[in-house]
């Protein structure tokens, strides 16, 4: 009897990491406590000054689906007072384990638009841009691969990899930012790698400032400034792109890294 409770006690103590791992999530995300992220590494893309490749590294931003409406477009601009974000969708068995990643660097400089739309005309959608057919072909196909794509949520409108939105993901309190437009905000901060000022892009007081999604008013569209701030630039010019993607975390695993700046957990496909 005493052989046999030791036995059963043996293979509880084996079974109980997996149980416990089971109900802990892979990534965690923004702290809102101790107001700090967690960061990881997942695909490639040149970041020398030479064009060197190097790791991309990932802003661990928190759970979130994304949504229909999150991209602000000439259609529902200018009806649009409430303020629509992409992590207060409602959670779903099917998208529970999606969560949130925007990379730390602006990683490269692209045209927005080689055209502005003019108040006359119809509104161009991002869905129609040059940066979104970038993004989804040229950068997307360098950082990640075809196994790697396949773990990624598709955006609607956005695609798989896709500029930050202003009112989706850039105005979410969840993700460590605030609901405000023209006010300087360290958390919406970055710079760049060096090969996108090797490629153009500008420094401005050691930050540079990037695109977003959304629609101004014609031929203008939102952006981050160097100091974090929203503000607003015409489209016809290059500026800094920082990415966003939704990852499945149920399909991917740690193989390294404890989650900080210095150290960020490295990410693979199971």
């Amino acid at each position: 009897m005493v052989q046999k409770l030791a036995g059963v006690l043996a293979l509880l103590l084996l079974l109980a990491p997996a149980a416990l791992a089971q109900g802990t999530p892979l990534l965690h995300g923004y702290d809102e406590t101790t107001q700090e992220y967690e960061y990881a590494t997942f695909g490639v893309y040149p970041n020398g000054k030479d064009g060197e490749d190097a790791p991309v590294l990932w802003r661990v931003l928190g759970w979130g689906v994304p949504a229909e409406d999150d991209v602000i477009s000439k259609g529902n601009y200018p009806k649009r007072t409430d303020k629509k974000y992409a992590n207060r969708d409602e959670l779903t068995q099917e998208n529970e384990d999606v969560c949130l990643l925007m990379t730390e660097y602006i990683i490269d400089t692209v045209l927005y638009h080689p055209e502005r739309d003019e108040i006359d005309e119809p509104g161009l959608d991002y869905a129609d841009t040059y940066i979104r057919n970038v993004l989804c072909t040229d950068v997307l196909n360098t950082i990640f691969t075809r196994e790697e794509q396949a773990v990624l949520v598709e955006m609607p409108g956005r695609g798989l990899l896709s500029l930050p939105s202003r009112r989706g993901e850039l105005f979410s309190r969840s993700y460590g930012f605030v609901e405000e437009d023209f006010v300087a905000l360290t958390s919406r901060c970055t710079t760049g790698t060096p090969y996108a000022f090797s490629r153009g892009l500008r420094r401005i007081s050691g930050n540079s400032w990037y695109w977003t999604t959304d629609w101004r008013a014609p031929g203008r569209r939102w952006i981050v400034g160097d100091n974090g701030h929203i503000s607003v630039s015409g489209l016809d010019r290059e500026g800094g792109i920082r990415p966003i993607c939704y990852v499945r975390t149920d399909m991917l695993r740690i193989t390294g890294g404890d989650g900080t700046i210095d150290n960020p957990y490295q990410l693979a496909v199971k």
